[in-house]
């Protein structure tokens, strides 16, 4: 997702401890909001509305848990727990 939307293919192999708002992946605002809303769309997850100070953009490990911790596995993407 992050190569898609900031053209950078070398961000493909970016590991869970890098920071996502400092280098080296560095995401602006409109980024981070392009980020939300494809995440939002993709898992029905709506960080900004779920973590008001947005500690889930982190690192790319912290998004990644937060998400999978409100995506039912079984349900597959676009479902959340408890729906």
């Amino acid at each position: 997702m992050l190569v898609e939307l900031t053209g950078r293919p070398e961000l493909a192999a970016i590991g869970p401890q890098t920071p996502l708002l400092h280098p080296p992946v560095r995401l602006d605002s409109l980024a981070g909001t392009l980020l939300l809303r494809q995440i939002r769309a993709r898992y029905g997850v709506d960080v900004a509305d779920e973590d008001i100070n947005l500690d889930a953009l982190a690192t790319l490990g912290t998004l990644a848990a937060f998400v999978a911790a409100r995506v039912t596995p079984a349900a597959g993407p676009g479902v959340q727990s408890g729906s």
